[in-house]
């Protein structure tokens, strides 16, 4: 498959790489999403051997290495990892029972669920049956939660909540990502006490629930604050400050009057403009500026300012639309 992608299933929407099992409805039991993601086989271990002699008639000699395991693919044999033996994997059945933890709570649903890399990761995505609808906004935010685990690198099964939907490597880092800067993550060493912090798996749900409910509160406020259109013209100007008389050169000018244009034509975009007479709509767009629009020197800082640090200037945005609506 590309994506790196080994196996997979998706619930309605075909990846963009147009591989998988494409189901109409969700899984409702690890045991029938599991074999859909392509995760019916088990991590097994062996010991680790190394050569220490060959012999007169050329034949190599190994002994065991003590204190190290090998993890092994048990239908292709691979390699996955070799580790202390300390180390003791979440594997794919024991991946189930975290996620039946999780699944305890109501209205939550299997989304996707696959194996990347020849099973050095795979995931399984649940989402939440809860979407946020908020007055005025014809779109609906679905937050999901993601159990991620490697086997074939340094790291833990990590339960996470986000709103990227994983369907290949790229997606599965980006939510490894959002979780890092967001905090909304928990993540199961692989060691034997694993199973005594299924319980804080479990109010991670319920954390990940109460910040999508504060979101919502938070975005309902905001839609509830009329802006005019003297206002929001004000905001896209006070945002995008030109620098003062005598220290700005005709590119900049340029440079700043192109930016504003942008953020006018995101208020007029169809995704925006039902919103845009409301403070929430002076801040969706200037989030969707900041993030997709605005020019940025290489995807590297693209990547920084959307996913792994936070954009200083989205909390100002939101700061100038209260002052703008105030003034």
């Amino acid at each position: 498959m590309p994506a790196n992608v080994d196996s997979m299933f998706s619930v309605r929407e075909m990846p963009w790489h147009r591989e998988g099992t494409v189901l109409d409805q969700h899984p409702t039991t690890w045991e029938e999403a599991r074999p859909l993601a392509g995760l019916d086989w088990d991590v097994i271990t062996e010991t680790v051997y190394e050569l220490v002699t060959v012999d007169a008639h050329g034949q190599p000699h190994y002994a065991p290495v003590e204190g190290w395991q090998r993890f092994a693919h048990s239908k292709t044999g691979k390699t996955l990892w070799i580790s202390r033996d300390s180390y003791e994997l979440i594997g794919m059945a024991e991946m189930g029972e975290i996620m039946h933890v999780v699944l305890k709570q109501p209205n939550l649903l299997w989304e996707t669920g696959g194996s990347i890399d020849g099973g050095r990761q795979v995931w399984c995505l649940v989402l939440l049956d809860e979407p946020i609808q908020l007055p005025g906004d014809s779109s609906f935010t679905l937050p999901y939660m993601a159990l991620t685990n490697r086997f074939g690198q340094a790291g833990g099964c990590t339960l996470r909540a986000t709103a990227v939907r994983i369907v290949c490597g790229n997606t599965f880092r980006a939510a490894e990502l959002e979780g890092e800067r967001t905090g909304a993550t928990y993540s199961f060493i692989h060691k034997r006490n694993w199973r005594e912090h299924l319980e804080d798996a479990r109010l991670a749900v319920t954390g990940a629930r109460q910040e999508f409910k504060d979101y919502q509160e938070w975005a309902t406020e905001l839609l509830g604050i009329r802006v005019t259109p003297p206002q929001r013209e004000l905001f896209v100007r006070e945002f995008i400050p030109m620098p003062p008389e005598g220290l700005v050169t005709d590119r900049v000018a340029r440079n700043v009057e192109e930016a504003r244009k942008a953020v006018r034509g995101i208020l007029a975009s169809p995704t925006t403009e039902p919103v845009a007479h409301t403070a929430y709509g002076l801040v969706q767009a200037a989030g969707e500026y900041l993030d997709h629009v605005r020019r940025s020197r290489s995807w590297e800082t693209k990547l920084n300012r959307t996913l792994i640090k936070p954009e200083p200037l989205k909390a100002q945005a939101l700061k100038l639309v209260r002052e703008v609506v105030l003034a």
